[in-house]
């Protein structure tokens, strides 16, 4: 089995893991020239978190050029309070891009996202959402090469709407700050982004404009010296199954 995984704060590397099989990042995908062609005579999944109702542009752009060959195609997408219409946004990625799905899932998982919840909550209320419970469902279904392209209800189609007319691109990046009491340059920001979109001028984290909203930055500062204008929470949570340097290796664009 082959799990191609993206992540910002390790929810999505979490549930690759529990899965099982060769785990690989798409940014590190990424990085190669022209097609990416996978193949595995078992399986072939990925893994990621949903942004504002919408799939990670990471993933859109290597779904792009991925050629896959497998017997089993699948996809779980982690999200926090409402995952929207992203389970169809992936459905019909896959039909443009070739890749037919044998099963979409959504999982619930600790919702990271400061902008709109309590973060600190949500990890205090974690029990409620039964992640490990649903994590066990989902990979056991996946073994069992279960069938099932999920359906998003009435409900989360219309949140769906509304997340996706939310703040993108440099309208979402000019809300992030620093504290530069608390900064010390170490440059863990820039590592973590999977985008390079962050850089350190004087020794501080600069946002360049083209900013992916994984929050990577703001989760995993050491010091938690990265802001963000009218957050609800200053928690930063990373998953606890995953490591800072699980992260960086997944996404550092540096080395």
């Amino acid at each position: 089995m082959t799990v191609i995984y993206f992540t910002a704060t390790g929810n999505s590397l979490a549930v690759a893991r529990h899965i099982g099989g060769r785990c690989i990042s798409a940014v590190t995908l990424l990085r190669q020239t022209g097609s990416v062609e996978l193949s595995d005579p078992e399986g072939i999944g990925l893994v990621m978190p949903v942004y504002f109702g919408q799939i990670p542009a990471v993933v859109t752009q290597l779904m792009r050029r991925l050629s896959l060959r497998a017997p089993y195609l699948f996809a779980v997408l982690t999200y926090g309070e409402l995952a929207g219409r992203a389970a169809t946004h992936m459905c019909r990625l896959g039909k443009e891009t070739g890749i037919i799905f044998d099963y979409i899932r959504t999982i619930k998982m600790v919702d990271n996202n400061f902008i709109i919840v309590s973060v600190s909550r949500q990890v205090r209320d974690c029990g409620r959402k039964k992640i490990s419970v649903c994590m066990d469902a989902i990979a056991g279904e996946i073994r069992e090469r279960k069938c099932f392209v999920e359906k998003p209800g009435v409900v989360s189609r219309l949140i769906g709407i509304i997340e996706e007319r939310m703040p993108q691109g440099p309208k979402f990046d000019s809300g992030f700050s620093v504290e530069a009491d608390k900064c010390n340059g170490c440059g863990t920001c820039v590592k973590v982004c999977p985008n390079a979109n962050v850089q350190l001028a004087g020794g501080h984290p600069q946002w360049q404009g083209d900013c992916l909203k994984c929050t990577a930055c703001y989760h995993n500062c050491p010091q938690g010296a990265v802001r963000y204008r009218n957050e609800r929470s200053r928690y930063c949570f990373r998953n606890p199954a995953v490591t800072l340097q699980d992260i960086i290796h997944a996404n550092n664009l540096t080395r």
